[in-house]
């Protein structure tokens, strides 16, 4: 697992990410409902740390992991209090108990084996009533649905070994991510998606429908609170 994303890294601009998306925008807003003043933020897989400076709050205290050197070194020099950390499924998260009012993982469930010891070590860090803000692909958006309606495989990894693979090993659906967040004790303060794709190539996309139908865009963004 360690070579995919060794490998994922070493490909030119993939830490370029622009803060202006819909996801990045989606999950500030959703963030932007909690009182965060002087709080800590905890951002695993922060990558550059291009999401936690979208936070404006000056007395907020950053946080992030992140399994690459590079992209904790980059974080460090935009001001994130980074740490290299690769999740092996077995390694506590280097944090205390109740160290954090929110806990930030985009784009990174989908990547987790043992998806249950991961929200255990979420829920072991976040303080009580603390709350965890989510993005991962929805196996069930509607470009998905007709792939497989169509026989075509609906944008699913098959292979780790493949160049294009980026490691993802898990797919969910609203209603499959909120069974687990049960399990482990968080519940749905509130749930959206980013964008309903209209074309094969990305390129026509609608944000309304997203609004109006979370359950079929491309991403599951929720934020979540520790029971």
């Amino acid at each position: 697992m360690k070579n995919i994303y060794s490998n994922l890294y070493s490909k030119p601009d993939v830490l370029k990410l622009k803060h202006d998306t819909p996801r990045f925008q989606i999950m500030l807003s959703l963030a932007s409902t909690l009182d965060l003043d002087n709080k800590k933020i905890l951002d695993i897989g922060c990558y550059d740390g291009t999401f936690l400076k979208l936070f404006k709050n000056k007395t907020t205290k950053l946080y992030g992991i992140d399994g690459n050197p590079q992209s904790v070194n980059r974080a460090i020099k935009n001001k994130i209090a980074a740490t290299q950390y690769f999740f092996d499924d077995k390694t506590p998260f280097p944090f205390a108990k109740n160290s954090f009012d929110l806990v930030v993982i985009g784009e990174i469930i989908e990547h987790i084996y043992d998806t249950d010891y991961f929200l255990e070590e979420i829920h072991r860090v976040l303080k009580s009533g603390g709350h965890l803000l989510l993005s991962t692909p929805n196996i069930a958006s509607l470009g998905r649905r007709i792939f497989l309606l169509l026989g075509i495989n609906p944008i699913i990894e098959i292979s780790p070994n493949y160049e294009d693979s980026c490691g993802h090993i898990r797919y969910f659906t609203r209603n499959s991510l909120q069974q687990l967040f049960d399990h482990h004790k968080f519940s749905q303060v509130n749930f959206s998606s980013d964008i309903v794709n209209l074309s094969t190539t990305g390129k026509l996309f609608s944000r309304i429908l997203a609004k109006l139908f979370p359950s079929i865009g491309q991403s599951i963004i929720g934020l979540y609170k520790k029971i």
